[in-house]
């Protein structure tokens, strides 16, 4: 049996002004990609002789350059054989927008059918935000998503992804994913998982994933912050034989969606930028974080907001660490600076036009690397402090996920009133050790204020944006 594996990864907010490009990827090719996909083990151990291409992932940004992709995509599409492949497993994030095409998903699919036809098997490991197209349940037969947001299940889902595709070269099958969607659009920070209304959603989809002949039921919330008629929850239910049986069960799933659409919230404390400030300040346990939710890094804003480091310094605030301001050039001015120098810059505004500058007048703390939301060297960083407020400042866009990634920097997050970070949820390693969470509705490319992103290409009717309409649920 011979298995074609390949990944190509990045979600896209289309709200924020920069493209992203190659150059954000790390790449992997061949033999060497096989170290960053979770299921090598696995095939090996059912005698399956791998066949590696391409891997390439990186942080959420804005639309992809369109050479890029296409520089990317035909790299892999020219690894995979025309003829004596048995099976393709991919594993794509599932909302990744690029410059002038739409879904890259959706492209990179249509040159994979060209070359090796419709008798081969594919299965899709997806993003639990993936934001599907009905093209695509024609072009993969299997495709499933993470069951978890946040995020825990990601080997989990490649492992099942690719024991759907060994049964299908097995028993000879050739499957036609349904897809049904509800006409809902909410912040991912309001669907989570192991919070209601979702959880029972998700168990109603376990529960038919276990009638006969069904293979996977997979609900996806979708990535809100892509201005694209694809954006918003979809349910992709997969029966060996039955089309009309799968279809119906992807329709209840959205049914359910769109009944609770008023239920959605926010499982932790979310208020205006001020307020949420005022509230870290005099919490007694630690550690506090206050999320930046508008600029948020893993939603693939910018993260180059000064705001809330300005708003900390005007409220004259201490014992504070803002952490993943992206600011290249005042991490550049810092890298001929030692360690107890004093440093005097604007940090901030240096990507988005409209994200806060500040003025910082302190000390070198640290200059050194930062490590990556996977384990990856992020580039340069450096720490400063300025009036007793310590300010990560990093020359790429990094996401602050865990708090080995503050440990290595030579910071205790405990050691502060609070912690301003990047992001909306925190990511499960944080929220381990998070005493309360605090989320800003601060504005910028992640805005949780949904009727404020301006919009021009999604479906409508569409919840908060319109209600009580008729739902359809295709």
């Amino acid at each position: 049996m011979k298995i074609v594996v390949g990944s190509l990864q990045q979600e896209s907010n289309t709200l924020t002004s920069h493209l992203s490009s190659k150059k954000d990827f790390d790449i992997f090719r061949h033999e060497e990609m096989l170290r960053h996909i979770s299921i090598t083990d696995y095939f090996a151990s059912i005698g399956v002789e791998l066949i590696p291409t391409l891997y390439a992932h990186a942080l959420p940004g804005g639309r992809l350059h369109e050479a890029d992709f296409f520089t990317m995509t035909e790299e892999l599409v020219a690894m995979i054989p025309k003829d004596g492949v048995d099976g393709i497993w991919l594993y794509l994030h599932g909302a990744l927008e690029v410059e002038r095409i739409g879904s890259g998903e959706l492209a990179l699919m249509r040159m994979i059918r060209e070359k090796v036809g419709f008798g081969v098997p594919v299965a899709l490991a997806l993003d639990f935000h993936a934001n599907n197209t009905y093209e695509l349940m024609k072009l993969a037969n299997v495709i499933i998503g993470y069951r978890t947001a946040p995020h825990r299940d990601m080997e989990e889902t490649e492992l099942r992804a690719a024991r759907l595709l060994v049964h299908c070269i097995e028993d000879h099958l050739l499957p036609e994913p349904q897809m049904a969607r509800a006409n809902v659009v909410i912040p991912g920070d309001c669907v989570l998982t192991d919070e209601s209304p979702l959880k029972e959603i998700m168990a109603e989809a376990a529960a038919l994933e276990k009638k006969p002949g069904m293979l996977a039921c997979s609900v996806f919330n979708g990535q809100p912050w892509v201005d694209a008629p694809n954006m918003g929850p979809s349910m992709v239910c997969i029966h060996e034989w039955n089309k009309e049986t799968a279809a119906l069960a992807a329709k209840r799933l959205a049914r359910m969606f769109f009944e609770a659409r008023h239920e959605f919230g926010f499982s932790v404390d979310a208020c205006e930028p001020s307020k949420a400030l005022d509230k870290a300040w005099i919490e007694k346990n630690r550690p506090v974080f206050v999320t930046d939710s508008g600029d948020n890094t893993t939603a693939g804003s910018a993260g180059d907001n000064a705001f809330l480091l300005r708003l900390i310094q005007k409220k004259g605030m201490t014992e504070v660490l803002v952490g993943g301001i992206t600011d290249e050039p005042a991490v550049r001015r810092c890298q001929s600076l030692n360690v107890g120098d004093p440093v005097e810059l604007d940090i901030g505004g240096t990507i988005e036009p409209v994200s806060a500058r500040t003025h910082i007048c302190g000390t070198l703390l640290y200059r050194g690397d930062i490590e990556g939301w996977y384990g990856e060297n992020a580039g340069p960083c450096v720490v400063l402090r300025s009036n007793g407020i310590d300010i990560i400042v990093t020359a790429k866009r990094c996401a602050l996920t865990k708090p080995r990634i503050f440990e290595r920097l030579g910071l205790d997050i405990r050691g502060y009133r609070f912690v301003v970070v990047k992001l909306g949820y925190l990511y499960p390693d944080l929220a381990a050790v998070a005493a309360r969470t605090i989320l800003a509705f601060t504005t910028g490319s992640s805005t949780e204020r949904l009727q404020d992103m301006g919009m021009k290409y999604i479906r409508r009717p569409m919840f908060p944006l319109d209600d009580n309409f008729l739902p359809h649920f295709d």
